[in-house]
């Protein structure tokens, strides 16, 4: 089961189309205007708009988010827009595709997380975008886009700067260094390996409980499973004939074979803390390897485990951990690339265009 929050999904969704979300507003040009960009002009009314949405969301390199920030993003962001478009740039289908995919993986993680039995249908996932996002699906397909469309053109740009930040070698010193000063995030906690067969006690919300007297039938089935268990019968069938913990139920491994009911290592920490609850967890943490636990309740529902194997608290070697950081700090690299780049198309850009401003931006 992998863990992502709603916070977490939102935020990457309004970080990456911070940039577009001022496109489709109405131009409604009154005397409250703000700031020209050539011919453009952007009044108070989107300009308050955006600064609430962007408050929102955590500033992408630390600083407060100011009403004079955003109209400075919304300004460059107008001129690369503009700029993108003169480029005839040729839209990669593959990228756009991927990166609507990872969207609605997100959205599915999240969703399973509160509802183990979720099932994904493209209408309800669709009206979560158009709610959270507060756009229909087709703009948000759009804004996914121009997206790439912008991706595309600075990485065009910087192309052989991304290469030789992708093959950058960093020496040994460099990287012992940092293992040692970050020795923590190298710390794996104690931890079981397990499957399991999940019956809900919860409605289709993932929230609201089943009343007791079909609560008590759900107790009987999860205590007919474990008894056939017991007994011998096969766990991956009983798995995949009632589990309905979707997502690990049809799990496949890397060779396409099923591994049903496979959850992977569960750790005393957050967010297992929060579906599981640290009584279940202290019930798991106490069974030995290649055993199946009794029945165990969460917030969701009922659960019978299997113990693949228990790992104690331990520090992944240095030798482990090395290519892990290089790629880490090759992606630092290509994102500072990137970043860089970014910085000089708007500062040519901005030398070029003709802007005016009608406020006094420093009292915004």
């Amino acid at each position: 089961m992998n863990f992502f929050s709603k916070r977490s999904f939102l935020m990457v969704l309004f970080t990456s189309f911070a940039f577009t979300m001022m496109f489709s507003a109405k131009l409604d040009v009154g005397t409250d205007k703000v700031a020209k960009i050539n011919n453009r002009v952007i009044i108070l009314k989107e300009l308050e708009r955006e600064f609430e949405q962007r408050s929102k969301l955590p500033s992408m390199d630390g600083s407060p988010v100011t009403k004079k920030s955003v109209l400075e993003s919304m300004i460059d962001e107008e001129l690369l827009r503009n700029e993108v478009k003169k480029q005839s740039i040729v839209l990669d289908e593959n990228q756009v595709n991927e990166l609507l995919e990872q969207y609605k993986q997100m959205y599915i993680q999240e969703m399973t997380k509160q509802n183990p039995s979720f099932k994904f249908t493209d209408e309800e996932y669709k009206a979560y975008i158009q709610k959270e996002v507060k756009i229909p699906y087709d703009k948000f397909v759009e804004r996914i886009q121009e997206t790439i469309m912008v991706r595309q053109f600075i990485m065009k740009r910087a192309e052989k700067k991304l290469k030789d930040a992708s093959e950058k070698v960093f020496s040994d010193n460099d990287l012992e260094n940092f293992y040692d000063s970050n020795i923590n995030e190298f710390v794996m906690p104690k931890s079981v390996e397990v499957k399991h067969i999940f019956l809900k006690t919860v409605l289709g919300d993932g929230k609201t409980l089943l009343p007791e007297s079909e609560k008590a039938i759900v107790k009987k089935r999860i205590d007919d499973i474990l008894a056939r268990l017991q007994k011998g019968e096969s766990f991956d069938t009983l798995c995949e004939l009632n589990s309905e913990d979707v997502e690990s139920r049809d799990r496949k491994d890397a060779k396409g074979n099923f591994t049903r009911g496979y959850l992977g290592p569960v750790a005393k920490v957050s967010p297992f803390r929060e579906v599981f609850g640290d009584t279940l967890l202290t019930a798991l943490f106490g069974l030995t390897k290649n055993t199946y636990s009794p029945v165990l309740e969460s917030k969701l529902g009922y659960h019978i485990f299997y113990i693949i194997d228990k790992k104690d608290q331990y520090i992944v070697p240095f030798k482990d951990a090395k290519e892990r950081i290089s790629a880490y700090f090759r992606m630092n690299e290509q994102q500072k690339v990137l970043s860089d780049e970014f910085l000089i198309v708007v500062k040519e850009l901005k030398t070029k265009a003709n802007i005016e401003y009608y406020i006094d931006i420093n009292k915004l």
